[in-house]
């Protein structure tokens, strides 16, 4: 799977829905134009009428789906919000939650994403969606019949199926769509406002009847073709959410089967779809029905409104030949939880393979990692405490400093010092990972208590003058997706779409992942210039020497500009770099940290750098 490729392809599904959005438009314009004509006795190709209705349409639609954008400006949890969401306490004791906290945390640091944030759909029937701007700002929710009748292979498959949407891209191509598509709606709920105004205004009780009586007429006819015409557009609205959403469908099951290598695990969460339905008893489930894992709406009177295939022809394309009658009847099942494996850095068997999660290896670190430290994660307090602990130095002079540098209570000083004597056996890839698993309880902070969290993190970080690499990559990760979250920003804009002008950049992306290798200076050349092979450009035309000196401010600034380049581009790059990094087949703790921060700031998911011992 092309992590890059696929978000190309969103991209282009964004403008293909433009094109078909303004089509439908264009139809209500035409059928309004139509309406008021009869209405009014003007002629239908009355010139005025026309700019007044095009002029009307445009500004109703466009205040409908800005509107909407604004409401969920905030990303995933503002769709999980409108569908009625609770979030799932980190540290719930329930088992099932936890089941489903712990399949989330494993496919989660498997893609190399933050984890998102967990809801709960308090639904019987079974299904799942996810929503969010990107990976930053995920929100994954699920029914409770989802986490009580599935199996931990069929929730793991389901959860697979999500993660497929958010390294596809399509969460964005989604999210908009819901605020596009609004616009549409609009006009059917202005028609209604206005049905009921001429319902209930009085009519001829004065002297002034004729002219009440003239408002209602026209209440009632510009309100009923308002309503009609926007039940229109909702019809078009359908066919564009079926046209987009039921081809990722079959992709997403495709790769949520990539990720578990489990065919099963997702047919039977299917085939219980089959016995249990996955409709969403909420008035707003419309609005989010090219969301979910599966139908959340309940059967179209249509195939062509429909926004996922049937369940057979799911099952079929995964799984041939799977009972389904049997796996109905399956009763849910949570296993004992897994014995705990050892997790190491060192060679890495594949190659860098962005949106690739590696579930296994994710399930071993996770399993490695000190269960103090996971509970803390979960907790807001602990969260705090612990990105603390991971920045403190091993000098006991430096950490004493740093300790009473930051704004915290004795209670807090505690506990930084017990999860640092608890830090030590663990190497970057952990240490990473329990930053990741933090994330979704750090965002609850609130915005005043993010600000002295933020400041603390700078105070830790340059206490001592300089700044390390895991210092850089750490503060790089906090920064990009929680700054994103507390501003609600959406992302950046492309500004390059050539990898000509970022050559300098690359460059020194690539002489510092070269630097950090353990070998000789000649093996070092060797490993930058195989990352040069990678760049798709001829190195006599565009020679590009290795950098030896280089400093972590330079890097930053490198990696910025990068940032602002188009996905393909960036497909580019980042292959370079693996290449760098896998030319001798071993991955150290500074180029897991370095690739890393790349992969973050370039909003592409990489797959944690451990093996099973």
């Amino acid at each position: 799977m092309d992590f890059f490729d696929k978000q190309a392809r969103a991209s282009k599904k964004t403008k293909w829905l433009v094109c078909y959005f303004l089509l439908a438009v264009a139809g209500i314009i035409l059928t309004l134009q139509i309406v008021l004509a009869l209405i009014i006795g003007l002629p239908v190709t009355d010139p005025e009428l026309f700019l007044m209705v095009s002029v009307g349409v445009v500004a109703l639609v466009a205040l409908g789906s800005i509107v909407k954008s604004i409401e969920l400006s905030q990303g995933g949890r503002a769709v999980a919000a409108m569908l009625g969401g609770t979030p799932v306490d980190m540290n719930s004791r329930e088992p099932a939650e936890q089941r489903l906290v712990n399949v989330v945390e494993e496919m989660a640091i498997a893609s190399g994403v933050p984890v998102p944030e967990i809801y709960v759909l308090e639904d019987q029937t079974i299904n799942a969606f996810a929503a969010g701007h990107g990976p930053g700002d995920t929100a994954i929710g699920v029914t409770r019949g989802c986490i009580d009748r599935l199996t931990r292979d069929e929730l793991q498959g389901v959860i697979g199926h999500e993660f497929s949407h958010i390294l596809h891209g399509d969460m964005r191509l989604n999210i908009r769509l819901i605020g596009i598509l609004n616009g549409i709606l609009f006009l059917a709920l202005i028609g209604g406002f206005l049905l009921r105004m001429g319902v209930y205004s009085p009519r001829s009780d004065s002297s002034d009847g004729r002219t009440k009586a003239a408002s209602f007429v026209i209440f009632m006819g510009g309100g009923l073709a308002l309503y009609l015409v926007g039940w229109i557009g909702v019809f078009f609205g359908k066919l564009i959410k079926a046209a987009v959403s039921r081809q990722r469908e079959f992709l997403a099951d495709a790769s949520s089967v990539q990720y578990t290598r489990n065919p099963e695990g997702l047919a039977g969460a299917l085939a219980k779809i089959a016995k249990f339905s996955s409709r969403i008893e909420n008035p707003r489930a419309e609005e989010a029905s090219h969301l979910f894992f599966g139908n959340g709406i309940g059967d179209p009177w249509m195939a062509l409104f429909a926004t996922h295939p049937p369940i057979e022809e799911r099952i079929e394309e995964i799984a041939p030949g799977f009972d389904i009658a049997a796996a109905k009847e399956k009763a849910p099942v949570i296993p004992a939880p897994a014995k705990k494996q050892t997790v190491i850095g060192g060679r890495l068997a594949e190659s860098l393979l962005p949106g690739q999660p590696r579930v296994a290896e994710a399930a071993a670190l996770l399993a490695g990692l000190p269960d103090v430290a996971r509970s803390a994660s979960r907790e807001l307090h602990g969260a705090c405490a612990l990105v603390y602990s991971l920045l403190l130095s091993d000098e006991e002079k430096m950490r004493e400093r740093q300790i009473a540098l930051i704004d915290a209570d004795d209670a807090l000083r505690s506990e930084i010092l017990g999860h640092y004597r608890e830090r030590s056996g663990l190497n970057s890839a952990q240490r990473l990972g329990l930053v990741d698993i933090s994330i979704p309880t750090l965002r609850h902070l609130s915005r005043e208590q993010y600000t002295v969290f933020r400041a603390n993190v700078k105070k830790l970080v340059e206490a001592d003058g300089e700044i390390q690499l895991f210092e850089y990559t750490l503060q790089k990760i906090l920064v990009r997706h929680l700054d994103l979250y507390f501003t609600n920003a959406t992302g950046t804009a492309v500004a390059y779409k050539s990898l000509l002008p970022l050559l300098p950049e690359t460059g020194i992306l690539l002489s510092a992942l070269a630097s950090v290798d353990s070998g000789t200076p000649d093996h070092q050349d060797a490993a930058f210039r195989s990352g040069v092979a990678e760049l798709l450009v001829k190195p006599s035309a565009f020679p590009l020497e290795r950098v030896e000196k280089l400093d972590l401010l330079t890097f930053d600034k490198a990696l910025d500009k990068i940032a602002l380049a188009a996905p393909d581009v960036k497909r580019t790059i980042l292959t370079a770099c693996g290449a760098v990094v896998m030319h001798d087949g071993e991955v150290n703790d500074e180029e897991v940290e370095f690739l890393r921060a790349i992969s973050d700031t370039l909003d592409c998911p990489v797959p944690p750098f451990v093996k099973i011992a």
